[in-house]
């Protein structure tokens, strides 16, 4: 018994982590998008990731699914998950406010849901589509609240926002194939090759922007953010997350998600400068309360 329970803790203090790390996801952008032009950013957290974890594709070489439509839905998981999520995310975190994008970002289980009926032709029932619409008021809400939300006076966008929007639709879909392509051939074997697949779209495009770039420029905050991003938020966030995941179950570990929000915001609002207003903080739990109600059924 106190084996499963101290297994039972750290399992939670891992999921704890690896919210935590993700909830910083988008601040850190913030901060290493200072310098760096964000298509960087973006393909950098993809390209190194892969590189990294080069020894783990070897070692799951044996794993790659065998038949096209499979192999067609690992490619889908790994362009949508691993290279236009992170593109997206990072051009739109720079265009609106770390707030709004945290508070945006919250809302993907609810579109990973929807994205996931769509696929399969499973419909959910009522009570599913009632905490979407709560959820769905919540991002209108945000989206239409404008106005300075930092010290620095910058305004959150509704090009950022729906950046950031877009962003979180493509990793539902990620997210989707990613998990189709878990059951099949396993979760660290679907992850690696994920990364891979989006690290070989980014190669044409990233390598000779890194190689052009000033690396002088950014600062040492900078740089560490980006590597914060590569490392924590693409390689460490998942292996504690589906370790919390093999230890304790989705049931205890999934509603720590609620917390990633409260990260981001915590950080814009306590480093970034960013202003909290009440209009945003009804948004956020209109969006967090309408996510947990979706995850009732």
């Amino acid at each position: 018994m106190k084996t499963n329970s101290r297994s039972t803790t750290l399992a939670l203090a891992a999921a704890f982590a690896a919210v935590a790390i993700w909830g910083a996801s988008a601040p850190a952008t913030a901060v290493a998008g200072r310098s760096i032009p964000p298509e960087l950013i973006g393909g950098l957290r993809s390209l190194l990731a892969g590189i990294i974890l080069f020894p783990l594709l070897l070692r799951f070489r044996d794993r790659f699914p065998p038949t096209w439509a499979e192999r067609a839905e690992l490619i889908a998981g790994g362009l949508f998950g691993f290279m236009a999520y992170p593109l997206l995310l990072s051009i739109g975190v720079l265009k609106t406010s770390v707030t709004h994008a945290s508070v945006i970002l919250a809302s993907a289980p609810m579109f990973t849901g929807l994205l996931s009926f769509l696929i399969t032709g499973l419909w959910p029932k009522v009570l599913w589509w009632g905490g979407s619409v709560v959820s769905l008021s919540g991002v209108v809400i945000l989206m239409n609240l404008r106005g300075p939300t930092a010290t620095t006076a910058t305004s959150a966008t509704l090009l950022g926002d729906g950046l950031v929007l877009l962003s979180v639709l493509f990793a539902g879909v990620g997210y989707v194939y990613g998990g189709r392509s878990s059951s099949r051939i396993g979760q660290w074997p679907a992850t690696a090759w994920s990364i891979a697949v989006g690290a070989l779209a980014f190669a044409p495009f990233t390598i000779p922007r890194a190689i052009t770039f000033d690396w002088s420029a950014p600062t040492t905050l900078e740089l560490s953010a980006l590597i914060f991003l590569v490392l924590f938020v693409t390689i460490v966030g998942y292996a504690l997350w589906f370790y919390a995941l093999g230890e304790a179950g989705a049931a205890s570990v999934a509603p720590i998600q609620f917390l990633q929000p409260v990260v981001g915001i915590a950080i814009a609002v306590s480093f970034l400068g960013e202003a909290l207003s009440l209009n945003v903080m009804i948004s956020g739990a209109l969006i967090i309360f309408g996510v947990w109600l979706t995850r009732r059924v």
